[in-house]
């Protein structure tokens, strides 16, 4: 009981704060002018999910795979841990939407389960990654 140490600043400290806070900021407004955009115009919101910006319908997965990637970046440059776990969620939920897009039946190898256990060892290892490399 003696010599344990416990962590208090989940958030970290001086600049890691800051980042964190800009980084729930910037998350923030995305999220309400997301939900903004499907709760005034559903069926614009459906069709944006098929072409995103005139793209094919990959590119809005891509778009995701690469803001998890910065995002994961970022986290692995601060005292937080959270960044990173967001930035591998992300990337997890971009392979998963990949998948879905060339053909969830196309990754099962022979195991129905392999589709659902790669985007989850992604994540695992993303986040095994990043607790090693982490400040």
């Amino acid at each position: 009981m003696g010599d344990e140490v416990v962590e208090r600043e989940f958030m970290g400290k001086g600049r890691s704060k800051v980042w964190t806070y800009l980084i729930l900021m910037v998350l923030l407004v995305t999220i309400v002018v997301v939900v903004n955009l499907v709760w005034k115009n559903p069926t614009a919101a459906s069709e944006g999910m098929k072409s995103f910006f005139g793209l094919p319908s990959w590119a809005l997965a891509t778009v995701v795979f690469l803001v998890g990637a910065v995002v994961f970046w970022l986290g692995l440059k601060m005292e937080t841990d959270w960044p990173e776990a967001m930035g591998a969620f992300l990337i997890a939920g971009a392979v998963a939407w990949l998948e879905l897009i060339v053909g969830w039946s196309k990754f099962e190898l022979g195991l129905v389960v392999v589709p659902y256990l790669i985007p989850i060892a992604v994540f695992a290892i993303l986040l095994m990654y990043g607790m090693k490399k982490s400040v």
